[in-house]
């Protein structure tokens, strides 16, 4: 299956998702420019896609109630074969279709990124990532 579809996550877990990308304004006119350096992120890209595999490897999700997109994933994805790793890791009805893929690695991203806020974070710019290896 060919994941060429827009992801998002919550309007939540977007602006966190920009905080690990070190984007400190949301509604600034340039998205793309690093303005934290101690983000552990250089693209939203790169924090979305550990996002999803954390919340995918601990079978975690998170129900989107007031959604934002964020790029189409097929950009996102690159060189990563998500389909196999959600065949492998995932629930069997996250593959049922390309909707519910679509909604399954949103899910799981936003649930990744709520995570990784509430327990990875100290204050506003100490990141502790690492400890998710311990």
């Amino acid at each position: 299956m060919k994941f060429d579809f827009q992801v998002g996550t919550s309007v939540k877990a977007h602006k966190i998702l920009g905080k690990f990308a070190g984007r400190i304004d949301d509604d600034a006119e340039n998205k793309s420019k690093k303005e934290n350096p101690k983000a552990p992120f250089e693209k939203m890209s790169d924090a979305y896609l550990f996002a999803l595999m954390l919340g995918l490897s601990r079978g975690e999700k998170s129900e989107i109630k007031k959604h934002k997109n964020y790029a189409n994933f097929s950009s996102i994805e690159g060189d990563i074969d998500i389909a196999t790793l959600m065949r492998l890791l995932g629930e069997p009805e996250d593959m049922e279709s390309k909707e519910s893929a679509r909604k399954a690695i949103e899910e799981y991203a936003t649930w990744g990124l709520i995570y990784m806020d509430e327990h990875l974070t100290i204050g506003l710019d100490d990141y502790r990532l690492s400890s998710l290896f311990e």
